[in-house]
């Protein structure tokens, strides 16, 4: 059987049996007394028991009123409690995002904007999932990220996505080598004899290569494979070979003094905002979403290209 109890009709029950007066109780919940007795007898009749015994002088709760009112009590709790962490969640003040992410946006857009959104909104909580292509996208599938910032080698029917960057590969080699030797580009044929170092087969970044690679016959192939950007790095730095990566990926290298030059005819890589199929964003990823969008586009230049716009944004409800 079903019940229509309301919260009105519960803290008005709550307020007569406290008070013991319909009176003060509904001077108490700031109604007419004629509201108060309506929402009362629409509580009894519901439940098809007597709460109150009424008289000229007394209100006093009944057997099951009596029972009844530290049931309301805790319900009416409870349900307050729930109420006022929704709103903090509506008003910023509290939250959890989950994010699975690769490592170049993870180092140079979402930690700078973990910095403001920890200023802004100190009570939002934050996990990172530091992943590959592969990874990201099964962890956002499973439910285990609500969101993911990563390379989408295909459609997915079960993600939406809009391109929030673009960025255009290059070469990195360690300090020295015979590529860095000219400021402009380097030809892809140029990179024929050279120690060819490739990332994991999950990665998005060799998916793309080996892409690349079937309209381009004459690339090398790898002769090292590390699981992750960092491996590279290491690699790179000790003189084993060299790397074609997209500009992002290669900016914490470039700050060690690991040379980077872009490679041409220019190839590029788009990262996308992904979130699952119909599944609104909540109050809290919006604000970091919002944060992470400045610092892209403060990353914006001739290498990489901010691309998420406004409307697309409001689309997916992230704006």
């Amino acid at each position: 059987m079903s019940r229509n109890v309301t919260l009105r009709q519960l803290r008005a029950f709550l307020a007569v049996a406290r008070e013991r007066s319909f009176t003060r109780a509904a001077a108490q919940l700031h109604v007419t007394q004629s509201a108060l007795t309506v929402s009362i007898k629409a509580l009894e009749a519901e439940l098809g028991l007597r709460l109150l015994d009424r008289s000229t002088r007394s209100v006093t709760p009944t057997l099951h009123g009596e029972r009844f009112v530290l049931l309301a009590a805790r319900m009416l709790e409870e349900m307050e409690q729930a109420l006022d962490d929704l709103e903090a969640h509506a008003r910023r003040e509290r939250g959890l995002v989950v994010i699975a992410a690769t490592a170049s946006l993870v180092s140079h857009a979402l930690a700078p904007a973990l910095g403001l959104l920890s200023r802004r909104h100190p009570g939002i909580s934050v996990r990172i999932l530091e992943e590959n292509t592969g990874g990201a996208t099964r962890r956002l599938l499973a439910g285990e990220a609500d969101i993911a910032l990563t390379t989408l080698p295909a459609p997915d029917a079960a993600m939406e996505a809009i391109p929030l960057l673009r960025d255009c590969f290059g070469v990195v080699c360690p300090p020295g080598h015979r590529l860095l030797a000219t400021r402009g580009p380097v030809a892809w044929s140029e990179l024929s004899g050279e120690m060819l170092l490739s990332l994991g087969s999950e990665s998005g970044i060799r998916t793309l290569l080996e892409q690349h690679a079937l309209a381009r016959p004459g690339l090398p192939r790898a002769r090292y494979e590390v699981s992750s950007v960092s491996g590279l790095r290491s690699l790179i730095r000790e003189g084993v070979g060299i790397a074609a990566v997209p500009a992002l990926a290669a900016l914490p290298m470039r700050e060690e003094g690991i040379g980077f030059r872009p490679l041409a005819p220019a190839m590029f890589r788009t990262v996308y905002l992904a979130r699952r199929q119909g599944r609104s964003p909540t109050p809290a990823t919006v604000a970091l979403i919002g944060l992470l969008i400045e610092q892209v586009r403060q990353l914006g230049g001739a290498l990489i290209e901010p691309m998420a716009s406004a409307e697309e944004l409001r689309e997916l409800g992230f704006a």
